[in-house]
């Protein structure tokens, strides 16, 4: 009994102690938990105070200037990018001579004495012009010459004219893409004057880039910097404030597609629009060779068939007296080369034929059918050698810059060589005979 006795006082002595040793290890554990959670609150506010004392030491630096070029390519043009108004004149009984505002766009200072050059589609429809000065002053602007085929005009303003800076001729060619380009210009007409958007040069040569504004082949300088009604003959300006364009097309999308683009700029290259300024201040046109034809295009395969005229330039009219008269070129014959260049379409037969001047002779290549006419859309044909139909406008997805922006409705390119669409197509057969005939140029009156 004794013996049982001390072995249950040993056993709640071991319990007792071995709770107490339980209770201690429980102890030690929350003591290390809270030491743990006291050393982890001290890490964090040593990091936070380092973090703290660290952004005192170094701040980070607030810039002293803007570097964009914008600012000083605004800066330099600033007298230098105008507004253009184009006005019809009118006269009532009550009210006399009235001036009515029906188109607004952009110009520049091309040269000394008052010059401004602008896009021909702005000044088209009107009679009576102003400039918008950069002050906001409106001055009456006289129209020095136009040239429809590259879609330029030069206007030019007395008053005020010391007040206008000729800008800087820069230029385009050697530009890679994605340099930095500043667009100033009349988005909306004059509530937006001198309006500067920035943007960069997408691409270059955009040859396909063709709208009812010009009748030639134009190497479009092609940037996204924003453009809109009223921007049309305004300045593209490289880094330095150089102009290197005239802003002239947007692409506004499809025909068939409802979607809208935006940056999708085009701009005459300055190399094209400067030399073209400078004939219409000296000469009031643009001097161009022409052979004297009324011509349109002609679809087809790439060589001539017996019953299909070959893609080329269908000659519809001879003028009387004209270099193509005295060449013996007739009616319905259809121009499929120039000194060997093969061409499928009146803009690549004036493109080339701008490259010469009056007096140079240059060599046709001429398919000639045996009987050729025109053919009516109701499938009746007209008398071989008949006159073709007058022409038409339509629409492309390229919209101009000023409120009166719209299409030639003849075609008529301004160079002696007119063009006209026509509501039917050539019909040929009998054979035919493919010769090569020399035109000596001239010049358009």
């Amino acid at each position: 009994m004794k013996t049982t006795s001390n072995v249950r006082r040993n056993r709640r002595h071991a319990r007792r102690n071995g709770g107490a040793t339980l209770l201690m290890s429980l102890a030690l554990v929350c003591a290390l938990a809270l030491g743990g959670m006291f050393a982890l609150g001290n890490v964090t506010m040593n990091r936070s105070a380092a973090a703290e004392a660290g952004q005192q030491a170094a701040p980070v630096a607030a810039p002293t200037e803007d570097t964009s070029p914008a600012i000083y390519v605004a800066q330099k043009n600033a007298n230098s990018v105008v507004g253009i108004i184009t006005n019809t004149e009118g006269w009532s009984r009550s009210s006399g001579v009235q001036n009515t505002m029906i188109a607004q766009g952009s110009g520049v200072a091309i040269a000394e004495g008052g010059y401004v050059l602008t896009n021909n589609h702005v000044i088209e429809e009107g009679s009576a012009f102003q400039v918008l000065m950069p002050d906001g002053d409106k001055v009456n602007a006289t129209l020095v010459g136009a040239d429809s085929a590259m879609d330029l005009a030069v206007l030019k303003v007395e008053e005020q004219a010391d007040e206008l800076v000729p800008v800087t001729i820069g230029s385009s060619e050697n530009l890679p893409i994605g340099s930095t380009v500043i667009a100033i210009g009349n988005p909306g007409g004059e509530i937006l004057a001198n309006t500067v958007t920035r943007g960069i040069i997408s691409a270059l040569e955009r040859k396909s880039m063709s709208g009812s504004n010009t009748t030639r082949n134009v190497n479009y300088i092609q940037h996204d910097a924003p453009i809109n009604s009223g921007n049309s003959g305004g300045g593209l300006f490289d880094f330095q404030g150089n102009l290197i364009g005239i802003n002239t097309l947007k692409y506004r999308g499809s025909f068939y597609s409802s979607g809208s683009y935006e940056g999708l700029g085009f701009a005459i290259p300055v190399e094209t629009a400067y030399p073209i300024a400078q004939q219409l201040i000296e000469n009031g046109k643009v001097i161009r060779p022409q052979i004297g034809v009324i011509v349109m295009d002609q679809e087809g395969p790439d060589e001539p068939m017996n019953e299909y005229a070959p893609a080329s330039v269908c000659i519809t009219g001879v003028n009387e007296g004209s270099p193509a008269e005295a060449a013996g070129l007739k009616q319905y014959d259809f121009i499929t080369a120039v000194n060997g260049e093969r061409v499928t379409s009146r803009r690549e037969l004036t493109t080339i034929l701008d490259t010469f001047k009056p007096g140079d002779t240059v060599t046709l290549t001429i398919v000639r059918y045996n009987n050729a006419g025109m053919m009516n859309n109701n499938n009746n044909y007209d008398s071989f050698y008949g006159s073709p139909f007058g022409g038409f406008g339509f629409g492309f997805p390229f919209g101009g810059y000023g409120y009166g922006y719209g299409n030639n409705g003849n075609g008529n390119n301004g160079n002696g060589n007119e063009y006209y669409y026509t509501d039917g197509s050539v019909t040929v057969g009998g054979g035919y005979d493919t010769f090569d005939v020399q035109v000596t140029l001239e010049e358009k009156d």
